[in-house]
């Protein structure tokens, strides 16, 4: 059976896209962040799943700790889905401190890198593939989002970069480029029924398993808009 390693695993999404490559049949390397994420997203899946599921911890904007992630993954892998990110916004660009940026780079620029350094030597094995996130600021920048819009845009060009690296190998890398996700922290502030426009985690969740599927065999390179019902 085909292995996958999934980061940031015990997030909403992250549990969504787990369950649905135990459901298909994968065994899931996950990682998350901390034990306490680790237990969180052992109790979102049946026990009979379990039983193709690892999980490591740790935080990957370090090299040791994605070498150990890495290192323990169950031989072949034929997917590396990396889920890790995050968003501070809200302000203009004239008023974001440094440090925001910073933050922005370390938790979505530092920790893909990190992982497609890793992922790709070994998916030459199995010519395998890579699925990383950006969102639709990095394609469509808005304003007060300035720091997270760049640091997306270079998980766009690090994901490119290495589909090209990747290619004479056989080995692929997309991004699938959501822009507001239906989980229960973004539900908190929907108002008058827009979130009926934005997408599910189960469609956010099957995009992904086909870009690592071989229905994804011909596409790499991508950065595939997921907007749902907002338009560009």
């Amino acid at each position: 059976m085909p292995t996958v390693l999934i980061t940031g695993a015990s997030g909403n999404a992250g549990q969504r896209v787990t369950a649905h490559f135990l459901e298909r049949g994968w065994s899931v390397h996950a990682h998350c962040h901390t034990p306490e994420g680790a237990e969180r997203l052992r109790q979102t899946l049946p026990s009979g799943l379990q039983q193709r599921l690892s999980i490591a911890t740790g935080d990957l904007a370090q090299p040791e700790a994605v070498e150990d992630y890495f290192s323990a993954a169950p031989r072949p892998v034929h997917a590396v889905v990396h889920l890790v990110g995050g968003i501070r916004a809200g302000m203009l660009l004239e008023e974001t401190p440094p440090e925001v940026l910073a933050e922005m780079v370390q938790l979505n620029v530092t920790t893909t890198f990190l992982v497609l350094r890793a992922a790709i030597p070994l998916l030459r094995e199995t010519k395998g593939a890579i699925v990383t996130v950006a969102a639709k600021a990095a394609l469509h920048p808005e304003g007060r989002k300035s720091a997270y819009a760049a640091a997306k845009a270079a998980v766009i060009a690090l994901t490119q970069a290495a589909a090209e690296e990747g290619r004479p190998y056989g080995v692929r890398a997309n991004i699938v480029v959501p822009s507001i996700l239906r989980t229960p922290a973004n539900l908190e502030w929907a108002r008058g029924g827009e979130e009926e426009q934005w997408l599910s985690l189960e469609e956010f969740a099957a995009a992904i398993f086909m870009l690592c599927s071989e229905e994804g065999r011909a596409v790499t390179g991508a950065a595939i808009p997921m907007y749902g019902g907002i338009s560009a």
